[in-house]
């Protein structure tokens, strides 16, 4: 029986913000570097993004520092927010 392996320089495992925020944020250091490598992040869900329905509230400061242009590229962030409200239920 013959296996086939793939090989990666990094393996990240989720691809939710974290991850992928990790993946991007390793393949700038290594450009930085004058490096290529490849970088693989594996997602449990059948796509990247297939978990997304969150109603998150997204604070933009850590993208905008990790893709400065992500509004140029087509980012799907189309609704600022403009208050936050906390409730707590007491029994």
């Amino acid at each position: 029986m013959s296996r086939e392996y793939m090989e990666f320089d990094v393996v990240i495992v989720g691809a939710g913000p974290a991850g992928l925020s990790a993946a991007c944020r390793q393949k700038q250091k290594a450009a930085d570097a004058g490096q290529e490598i490849s970088v693989c992040a594996v997602e449990k869900g059948s796509e990247v993004g297939a978990h997304r329905l969150s109603g998150a509230v997204f604070e933009p400061r850590a993208l905008n520092e990790l893709v400065p242009d992500w509004k140029e590229l087509g980012a799907p962030l189309n609704t600022p927010v403009k208050r936050d409200d906390i409730y707590l239920l007491k029994t």
